[in-house]
């Protein structure tokens, strides 16, 4: 039953790959919606590199949901604050536990962006009005282990957003799997992710209506509803590797991504007990042209590519203080600076506690 269990894992995982890889050809640049999704959240595995096949416990949530099985904690919470670009407070709390066989976990990701001036075509200077956008997404997570190697994981998080008398909402879905011992070799892990899938998200709302007059003045006001376009999630397909020997770690991670260029992360780790280091490295495809239709047409040479440069490229750094010894229970705090091109680098700090 586990061997005819794990073929068709693997047959599902080898379909993901190749349906994802497909539609990831047609990148459909800066058409997604709730792109907030895809910033990256906690500390401990900087862009990402390896983090498919690596994360454990609440970390896993973002990363990969079928980490979250391999932890050893009863339970797990995690709290993580990053100054994202423009001021912006980005926070990420999670709590997780043991449940009938399985892992279950709540999450909740907050965007701060504070009051922004309201303005309008006819009033570019202000109309003296603020408005205060709301972003959020609750998540739930489900995660098992099928045996010593092979876990899965579901995320399912919904997404909230609000600004002024509009608002939109919708689910998206994350699935992940696990493989440890890859091809029997001890510290060689795999991990595959289908991120962010589900309904496209429109807006609504009170703000969506508006006042049609008469030019010559013979009818009276007449009140029309606009309907806003629908936007797909940002769909995305993560294929990572990672090794571990003697403290080491080395991580690699493939991003298929449907509405924005692909990507390539790196990370190098070493963790001697008390403290750990790591590097990672980020690296985007070149962006292509497209027709009406949304189909590639030919690549920008490089000179034209810097039209879009995804800013998380580039050298991220971290650091973990494991703090046990000091509290008397598993507890680890994470840093890390992420590189955020024109915008001033990100700064992350995660708490980790186990019990």
């Amino acid at each position: 039953m586990e061997n005819k269990m794990k073929k068709i894992i693997l047959m599902a995982t080898a379909v993901l790959m190749l349906s994802s890889l497909a539609l990831g050809q047609g990148s459909r640049m800066g058409t997604a919606s709730s792109t907030q999704i895809q910033v990256v959240q906690g500390a401990r595995y900087l862009s990402g590199g390896g983090a498919a096949a690596n994360a454990v416990g609440m970390d896993a949530v973002y990363w990969n949901p079928a980490g979250l099985a391999l932890s050893e904690n009863g339970v797990d919470a995690i709290f993580s604050n990053r100054q994202y670009i423009a001021e912006i407070d980005n926070n990420f709390f999670g709590v997780s536990v043991d449940f009938i066989g399985m892992k279950m976990g709540v999450s909740v990701r907050t965007f701060n962006i504070g009051d922004i001036d309201e303005t309008t075509v006819f009033q570019p200077d202000g109309t003296g009005q603020v408005f205060t956008p709301n972003f959020s997404i609750l998540g739930a997570t489900a995660s098992k282990r099928l045996s010593d190697n092979t876990s899965v994981g579901i995320n399912a998080n919904f997404i909230r957003e609000s600004f002024g008398r509009v608002a939109a909402s919708g689910m998206a879905f994350d699935l992940g799997v696990q493989y440890k011992s890859l091809a029997g070799m001890e510290g060689l892990d795999a991990g595959f992710v289908l991120r962010n899938f589900g309904q496209p998200v429109k807006y609504d709302g009170e703000g969506l209506g508006v006042a049609a007059t008469a030019v010559d003045g013979d009818r009276p006001v007449e009140y029309y509803k606009i309907d806003a376009a629908a936007y797909d999630l940002p769909f995305a397909f993560d294929m990572g590797l990672s090794y571990n020997i003697a403290g080491a770690n080395l991580g690699f991670t493939y991003t298929s991504n449907y509405y924005t260029t692909d990507e390539i992360k790196f990370k190098a780790s070493y963790d001697v007990g008390l403290v750990a280091v790591a590097v990672g490295f980020q690296q985007s495809s070149v962006a292509k042209d497209q027709d009406v239709m949304g189909q590639d047409t030919q690549k920008i040479d490089a000179v034209e590519s810097s039209w879009y440069v995804n800013p998380s490229d580039g050298v991220s750094f971290g650091a973990s203080l494991n703090l046990s010894q000091f509290t008397g229970m598993n507890m680890v705090l994470d840093y890390a600076m992420l590189p955020m091109a024109d915008f001033d680098a990100n700064q992350v700090i995660a708490l980790r506690i186990g019990f």
